[in-house]
């Protein structure tokens, strides 16, 4: 492997998550801010005092940091990307901070000049974030407390994570999802207020609600109120503008809720309420009424086993299955079925073969937001 591989997986993964963020979250998009000259980057060095790793160059080759959008971050992990003079700010932070504390055999460094920042709590929060080791290439958290995590094997690892979760998000792993708040992508499901609003995105489905018209809203409402529809339809003055608004409104309304509910109670099935396996015997109810946001009917083994493409994928879906509870295979069978399918894309299967070698170290929880 040549020095250059990794910043050029870098790149990769990340001209494929600005193309995602400019087609799914264009208000995220207009967030980001323009890419940064070899001449700005040479002059954070000489800030610094130290040299930036050739990955991270490769990052703000292509966006020198993001502004946000609803006070969040678009990276993985509820991160934001912070712009080149936040990163000079911290690191001189924490090296003044490193210099009070003094060095000693018996203390952990606070912080190295190596330690390159790189994301924050948010825009405005830089008291937590993630830095690239520039000695090891690995990624650790930070937080004002002193708090020093290990949480990915390498930049590289890291966004090829993001761009697979966004591409195949049944596939995310931990528990951030990729989903909307007002356009924006914010990864969740968020806390509070906001977690109301907050829609979570399934990949490439079809929009989930049904044009408003009279025949897709007809088609999309459950059969048991059809007939009350027709008898209502049939009684409208068609002449009348505001009465068909109305009328479409109301009972558009009503499948946007009869959809939300089905979804619902299918995630929940798929997700560990039925033993048995998906593909073969998904309730009658649920198999009749598959939501476009599934996108397809739920897959048997045998249907995974032989849409992976590579021996050694195959071998790490086949331990996932023997390492399953059986409650849990409809998740396990969910995220390997988009796994499958992201290999059939070519620009996603170098990304699927990283994170399903393990090249990726992610925490199953969240960072604690600081207060």
């Amino acid at each position: 492997m040549t020095t250059d591989a990794p910043a050029t997986r870098v790149t990769r993964a990340w001209a494929q998550i600005l193309e995602w963020l400019a087609a799914y979250t264009p208000p995220s998009y207009a967030a980001l801010r323009a890419d940064a000259s070899d001449d700005e980057i040479a002059a954070l060095e000489a800030t610094l005092g130290t040299d930036v790793p050739e990955e991270l160059k490769a990052v703000w080759r292509l966006s020198a940091g993001e502004d946000g959008v609803n006070r969040s971050g678009l990276m993985l992990g509820d991160w934001a990307l912070m712009p080149l003079d936040a990163v000079a700010e911290v690191h001189r932070r924490q090296m003044g901070i490193q210099e009070e504390v003094g060095e000693g055999e018996d203390l952990a460094a606070f912080w190295e000049p190596s330690w390159i920042p790189f994301c924050s709590r948010n825009p405005d929060d830089t008291a937590s974030g993630l830095y690239l080791d520039g000695r090891t290439g690995e990624v650790h958290r930070w937080t004002r407390y002193g708090e020093r995590d290990r949480e990915y094997a390498s930049l590289p690892a890291y966004l090829e994570l993001m761009a697979v979760s966004l591409e195949a998000p049944l596939t995310a792993a931990g528990p951030e999802k990729p989903g909307m708040l007002h356009g924006a992508l914010v990864w969740g499901p968020p806390d509070g207020e906001r977690g109301g609003a907050w829609v979570r995105h399934l990949g490439q489905a079809p929009p989930r609600h049904p044009a408003k018209t009279l025949g897709a809203i007809r088609e999309a409402l459950p059969g048991a109120e059809r007939d009350a529809f027709d008898e209502r339809r049939d009684a409208l003055d068609l002449t009348d503008p505001e009465v068909v608004a109305a009328f479409l409104d109301h009972w558009w309304g009503s499948t946007v809720a009869a959809q939300e509910r089905l979804e619902d109670d299918i995630a929940s099935a798929l997700r560990g309420n039925i033993m048995a396996q998906p593909g073969r015997d998904l309730a009658p109810e649920y198999e009749a009424a598959l939501p476009p946001a599934l996108r397809h009917r739920p897959p048997s083994f045998d249907d995974i086993r032989t849409a992976l493409r590579h021996e050694s994928v195959r071998a790490r879906f086949n331990q996932d299955l023997l390492n399953a509870i059986p409650p849990h295979f409809p998740a396990v069978l969910l995220r390997w079925w988009d796994i499958a399918r992201l290999m059939a894309d070519p620009r996603g299967d170098r990304a699927v073969r990283a994170v399903v070698a393990g090249r990726h170290d992610a925490r199953k929880r969240r960072p604690p937001r600081s207060s």
